[in-house]
């Protein structure tokens, strides 16, 4: 069986459970990986590096933190950036006036080394999801008259977020129109009528996140055991040695053939490491 050295793992949907919360399971399951079989234990999370920080050290993590989606690398404790990969400001605005020609709900992050600004020019009344992650973060909120004429230096990433629908269109507009100039990746909660269309940099991905870190770590690509449920985790599961599913992604990713463990209410993640890296026989899904 090959020895996994490093595991990638996603946050929401994936290590935590409905709640938000690593699961006592899950929590033994890293830490004896990590101690017993020096694993490095990477979290690659579309979240800001503020709000990941957090659940990483609560989690006893000390390898540096994947966030926005691979497009910055900080470390944990010293919040000193590793690696960062921003969006062209001619690029950032030209995807910000599309946003506003579709009548998107917009933000756009910055501010890399210090704790991430975002950035907004106001949110309909009717995306109560958006305004609520305004408000967790309102220290963080800077609010501005117009994004576009703000916007004058390279940022992290320029967001968009909304009911499914309109956000599917969405996406097809910038897949036809920007596809060489940014990155899109989607995230999508349909049990909540929300997608989460992120712009980045068009070379960024979790990915290209957990590859500058295995580099570091003078670990090889087949040495990785990644672990997501979401299309933003797609490009991480297929870099790794060997990309699992959780048994809680939508139908069209478990469609796409890639191996199952247990959904995240079931520590599928626990499951994961005690099959493939403590060598435990646990049933994992088939389909």
């Amino acid at each position: 069986m090959t020895r996994y050295r490093l595991l990638a793992v996603d946050l929401d949907g994936t290590l935590l459970g409905p709640d938000s919360k690593l699961t006592p399971r899950t929590r033994r399951a890293m830490e004896r990986a990590i101690q017993e079989y020096a694993v490095a234990v990477v979290i690659a999370t579309g979240r800001r590096f503020h709000s990941a920080r957090p659940i990483a050290r609560d989690a006893g993590l000390t390898t540096p933190l994947v966030t926005h989606n691979g497009a910055l690398v900080k470390d944990i404790e010293t919040a000193a950036v590793h690696h960062y990969q921003p969006l062209d400001v001619t690029v950032a605005r030209e995807l910000l006036a599309i946003g506003k020609a579709f009548g998107a709900d917009t933000i756009a992050l910055d501010d890399p080394e210090g704790d991430g600004r975002i950035l907004t020019d106001g949110v309909s009344e009717r995306n109560t999801a958006l305004r609520y992650y305004l408000e967790i973060n309102r220290q963080y909120v800077h609010q501005v008259d117009d994004l576009r004429v703000f916007v004058q230096e390279p940022v992290t990433q320029v967001m968009f977020c909304g009911p499914c629908a309109a956000m599917q269109s969405l996406a097809q507009v910038l897949e036809r129109d920007m596809a060489t100039e940014a990155r899109l990746l989607v995230t999508t909660y349909p049990h909540n009528d929300m997608t989460i269309l992120d712009l980045m940099h068009p070379s960024c991905s979790k990915a290209t996140g957990i590859a500058y870190v295995a580099s570091q770590l003078g670990i090889a690509r087949e040495e990785i055991l990644a672990v997501g449920d979401n299309y933003n985790d797609l490009d991480m599961l297929r870099y790794a040695g060997r990309g699992i599913l959780m048994g809680n992604a939508e139908p069209e990713l478990k469609a796409m053939g890639f191996e199952l463990t247990a959904p995240n209410t079931e520590d599928g993640v626990a499951q994961v490491i005690e099959t493939y890296i403590f060598g435990q026989p646990t049933s994992l899904p088939s389909e």
